[in-house]
């Protein structure tokens, strides 16, 4: 999908480095990685946006493809509509009063969520605005900030570690197993 070889390679081997210390297999991250490249988000920014989102799946124990798939969307359309919204919301992702935050930095006034909703309906929130929300949520100080490997020193994400370590050990002693499958 990426067009580039070299570029490929590099991303998956950052994605396999995430899986190691995430609760997230690694066969999977890479899969949302692939699913956010088909939404054309940029190469340089698809691991940190896999990333992101698997940090805030990993917080409100959603699976991840449903955030891909609302992030793909906004992406996709631009703007932010009034279906992604309940996609975050009902995902747990406090996505509104967040905007509003974001909103009164940038105004320097405080905003409801109702007038959050109404720049919504007004196609007043583009895409990026979405982005640097939610990656505002998992960088230190927010919400999800490391939720990854917080969720992997419990008992479920140290066997999904454990299943990533056999599956890298495999892949190291016979490069042609099932990662040969997985084309970025």
């Amino acid at each position: 999908i990426l067009g580039n070889a070299s570029e490929a390679n590099k991303l998956i081997l950052q994605v396999q480095e995430l899986g190691l210390k995430s609760p997230f297999s690694t066969l999977d991250l890479i899969s949302y990685t692939k699913q956010l490249s088909a939404f054309k988000v940029a190469t340089a920014e698809l691991f940190d946006t896999t990333k992101a989102l698997a940090d805030i799946s990993a917080g409100v124990g959603v699976d991840m493809s449903r955030l891909v798939l609302a992030f793909g969307q906004v992406r996709a359309a631009s703007v932010l509509r009034g279906t992604e919204v309940r996609q975050f919301t009902e995902a747990g992702i406090p996505l509104i009063d967040e905007l509003a935050k974001k909103f009164e930095e940038l105004n320097g006034k405080a905003i409801t969520t109702g007038e959050v909703f109404d720049k919504i309906s007004a196609r007043q929130v583009p895409f990026e605005m979405v982005r640097d929300v939610l990656f505002d949520m998992t960088k230190a100080g927010g919400m999800f900030y490391n939720m990854q490997e917080i969720q992997a020193e419990t008992p479920k994400g140290q066997v999904e570690n454990l299943r990533d370590d056999y599956e890298k050990a495999l892949n190291t002693i016979n490069p042609y197993t099932k990662q040969d499958a997985v084309h970025i």
